[in-house]
């Protein structure tokens, strides 16, 4: 609270402590002398109509008192707001910056996952945190926020990766369908031969020729794969970047 708002309560209250103590009959001038009746007086006296009177026509006392009744919640302001800002301050308040998001125990363990396990998913991030789903959504509102992590989404998968620039978009992806066993071994098998058929990838993975054209339009689709028809045979083609990206992770020889 300013010097100027400090002078408005401490001259109110001043004014208000000394109308108190003053006489009513000496403070302003000629005042009223008010005398207890006695039941003679109110024993067969009729009452007087209701007079209203003016704001103007009160005693000079009640008119201060009425006015300093009125603003004292404004004067009362600053105090109060400074009052909450130190309790806060004493509670441990204060804005969730990049540079301080880290410095709570629960968001640097998921944090910490994260960058282990680049790509987990929500699931997997919280059995290993041992967080409940709750306080994790909480968390990681806030890290997204404040840029420390950033997400892929496919379809209904959401991974998450440490936002420092590390991986690229392709590289997310990558990871992404690593996580997948069946799309795992797709991408081993096309790695060691090229000329793998969707015919040779459903006897290979034992499931159905459905599941395998599920599994190779989601890679499509993300730009991994490319798809050319030869005779009756479907042949797919990893993309370049995304060939250096499976080197790196599947060291298939």
């Amino acid at each position: 609270m300013n010097k100027d708002h400090l002078g408005i309560v401490i001259t109110a209250l001043c004014l208000l402590a000394f109308a108190a103590a003053s006489p009513m009959s000496g403070l302003f001038g000629n005042g009223y002398v008010v005398t207890p009746a006695t039941d003679a007086d109110i024993e067969g006296a009729t009452p007087s109509d209701t007079v209203r009177v003016s704001f103007w026509d009160l005693p000079p006392r009640v008119m201060l008192l009425s006015v300093i009744v009125s603003v004292s919640p404004l004067l009362l302001f600053p105090i109060e707001l400074l009052f909450f800002i130190k309790i806060m301050a004493i509670l441990g308040y204060r804005k969730i910056r990049a540079n301080n998001v880290l410095k709570s125990q629960a968001r640097l363990l998921i944090y910490e996952t994260i960058r282990a396990n680049p790509g987990v998913y929500f699931n997997e991030l919280s059995r290993q945190t041992r967080l409940n789903r709750g306080t994790l959504r909480y968390h990681l509102a806030l890290m997204r926020m404040t840029g420390k992590v950033s997400t892929l989404t496919i379809g209904s998968d959401t991974r998450y990766f440490e936002n420092s620039g590390k991986f690229t978009e392709t590289e997310q992806k990558v990871l992404n369908f690593l996580r997948n066993d069946s799309e795992r071994t797709i991408f081993e098998q096309l790695i060691s031969n090229p000329a793998t058929t969707r015919s040779d990838l459903e006897r290979m993975l034992g499931i159905s020729g459905a599941a395998v054209t599920w599994h190779m339009n989601r890679l499509r689709d993300a730009g991994i794969l490319t798809a050319t028809r030869a005779g009756k045979n479907v042949r797919y083609t990893i993309d370049p970047e995304a060939y250096r990206y499976l080197r790196k992770y599947l060291p298939v020889s």
